[in-house]
């Protein structure tokens, strides 16, 4: 009990340094931080906790218990950016400990004690932890069903039970369903139907790979058949093509794959689905989740659930949803960077998984029951169109889980481990921190002018590598893999808790935002032209329209009593030619991490126009998922 204590306390140490360092002190981000949080302010105006609204706009965006969640820390915290992210570290911490007991549960508590530390600061996760999304909340709600389900059933299989029956990895009691199903519910609430798609698919892969009926001697009877069967096939496939043996040799190894084959035959899987209990998933998803569906369907005539249905479940397969796209891989290098800095244990972590698998090691359940849940995520997601790096993120505690055993065997049995890799993932965190030092002085010229400090980050990375060779090279395994994970916290701290402030002083919706008020108290007319960015909306606390065209900027020019157009430089020239003596420029900023300026525009006031007066507003308010 006291070890648990002792690693579950440094595993929260470690997430309040990395995810809540100046959490709050960064401006939103576009697109989504500013969008999300834009909502749940509207929302909790508009006293409305059914119906999403953007920008004035109903928002098929999002099931609502991120905003929910929004609007708890607003209550509680006042209106600022801590208010809607510090949801997203609390369960980037709570992902970690139910990593850690996972890890305990199905290998040892040392190596939870790893998995737990290795989520906690690889750089995707982290960024998810600290940004007013829905991710980092989802892949808690994933982690922990899986946790309920390791807890109350795999943890607890008998001595004497063989693995003949699939409910022997499930939950013992019916409590147990309900949790794990409830935690699903919950993320369908997050997220949607796909929440519980990537945790059935996760779990029913594992139960398909664990399962082995009793085999009884007419089994082992056509098993023997069908391999000399196999076997004929391959000899006289040789003997017609005259094959050379290494190729029969590799042809006589492809029996693991039609054994593969057939743990995935349509009858196990629905033996699978079965067992699994779906009509207690659907009656505890349907008390808990279908509700508020029912009260959106009903409140917007069926517009919101057609929409998110259409937008992000059927879309998402046929084509790129805002040109988010890229090849069947995609994903894989997503892994390598995301998992950063461990992902430079992957090689080892996939030969080492692999060995123990076909070995029968103790700890093949929880080897497996990781392999599948990172397998079934990732591939889901490269099947779909639409890709981005964080749909991925519920995986990296699966990944965590497999990368923790080889940290641990590395430590206790370094004898046997070959000590290439340490010295491998030294070098690389130096290379890497070299790189640094050299790459962003040279991107902030272009886009963050002063900014070149920005490459002292990597200065983490090359004193941690260079402290790993060295103890490496003084056979020290522990002092080299506790260096590297203290060289892992320091270097996310420095690049999240701190760099990233030296990147929001260039930030302009806060600033922009502030002139506005100035130059106008009360409540904002704007619109922008050319040039749209969801934070305004939220800084401004004001809808924007979104103007496409001159007829409407005329509309809205003629409409409002105290117009202000947002636009950039580049059309500057065209709108005073266009409407000449009705604007004047109120102030003008160097864009965000791009060329060019953004001019803010004071048009001139139309004393005619009640200041009751509705503005024109297009819809057209896309946002990324």
């Amino acid at each position: 009990m006291r070890q648990m204590l002792s690693h579950q306390a440094w595993i929260v140490l470690v997430g309040l340094i990395v995810f809540f360092t100046n959490l709050g002190s960064a401006a939103l981000f576009d697109m989504d931080e500013a969008i999300y949080a834009s909502s749940a302010r509207e929302m909790a105006q508009r006293g409305d906790w059914v119906v999403p609204y953007f920008n004035g706009q109903m928002s098929p965006d999002k099931p609502p218990l991120m905003f929910w969640m929004m609007m708890l820390g607003t209550a509680l915290f006042g209106t600022c950016e801590f208010a809607v992210r510090i949801h997203s570290a609390v369960c980037a911490i709570g992902t970690a400990l139910a990593t850690y007991h996972i890890g305990r549960l199905l290998f040892r508590a040392e190596v939870g004690f790893w998995a737990g530390l290795i989520v906690s600061t690889s750089i995707i996760f982290t960024v998810s932890a600290r940004a007013a999304t829905v991710d980092s909340m989802l892949t808690f709600l994933i982690t922990a069903a899986i946790l309920v389900m390791v807890a109350d059933g795999l943890a607890r299989r008998g001595a004497n039970d063989q693995g003949d029956r699939m409910a022997s990895f499930l939950p013992r009691h019916w409590l147990g369903f309900v949790a794990m199903y409830a935690l699903m519910a919950l993320a369908v609430l997050a997220k949607g139907s796909v929440a519980v798609i990537m945790t059935g698919g996760a779990i029913g892969l594992f139960l398909l790979m664990m399962y082995q009926p009793a085999v009884t001697e007419e089994t082992r009877r056509r098993r023997f058949q069908g391999t000399l069967a196999r076997a004929w096939i391959s000899l006289r496939a040789g003997a017609r093509f005259m094959t050379p043996m290494w190729l029969l040799r590799w042809t006589w190894r492809l029996d693991p794959l039609w054994r593969l084959l057939a743990r995935l035959s349509p009858g196990r899987i629905l033996r699978g689905i079965w067992t699994m209990r779906p009509l207690t998933a659907l009656l505890v998803v349907g008390l808990i989740a279908v509700p508020w569906f029912v009260m959106v369907g009903l409140r917007t005539d069926g517009q919101w659930i057609q929409e998110f249905m259409a937008k992000y479940s059927s879309q998402a397969f046929k084509k790129p949803i805002f040109g988010h796209s890229g090849p069947w891989f995609y994903h894989l290098v997503v892994v390598f960077i995301g998992f950063f800095p461990w992902s430079v244990f992957l090689g080892p972590t996939i030969v080492e998984t692999v060995r123990r698998i076909r070995g029968n090691h103790p700890w093949r359940a929880g080897y497996i029951l990781a392999s599948c849940w990172a397998v079934a995520i990732i591939g889901f997601w490269s099947l779909i169109i639409t890709k981005l790096p964080h749909y991925i993120l519920p995986a990296y505690p699966a990944l965590a889980l497999l990368t923790a055993p080889f940290i641990y065997s590395w430590i206790t049995e370094h004898e046997r481990m070959s000590v290439w890799w340490m010295r491998n993932a030294g070098v690389t965190l130096v290379v890497v921190g070299v790189g640094m030092i050299i790459a962003l002085p040279i991107i902030a010229a272009y886009y963050l002018p002063g900014e070149g400090i920005l490459g002292l980050v990597g200065l983490t990375l090359i004193v941690g590598g260079a402290l790993c060779l060295y103890f490496t090279g003084q056979k020290k395994p522990q002092r080299a893999m506790v260096t590297f994970a203290a060289a892992s916290v320091a270097f996310l701290t420095a690049m999240f808790g701190f760099a990233v402030l030296r990147i929001d002083r260039h930030h302009i919706s806060p600033t922009l935002a502030a002139e506005l008020h100035e130059a106008s108290p009360g409540e904002l007319e704007l619109a922008s032209y050319g040039y749209f960015r969801e934070s305004f909306v939220y800084y401004t606390g004001s809808p924007v329209a979104k103007l496409q065209d001159t007829k409407g900027i005329q509309t809205f020019l003629d409409q409002s009593r105290r117009p202000y157009l947002i636009t950039t430089d580049k059309h500057e020239a065209s709108l005073r030619k266009q409407f000449p003596g009705r604007f004047t420029e109120l102030t003008r900023h160097r864009q965000f991490l791009g060329r060019g300026e953004v001019v803010v525009l004071a048009g001139r006031p139309n004393t005619a126009v009640p200041l009751t007066a509705t503005r024109p507003h297009d819809s057209s308010t896309g946002s990324r998922h």
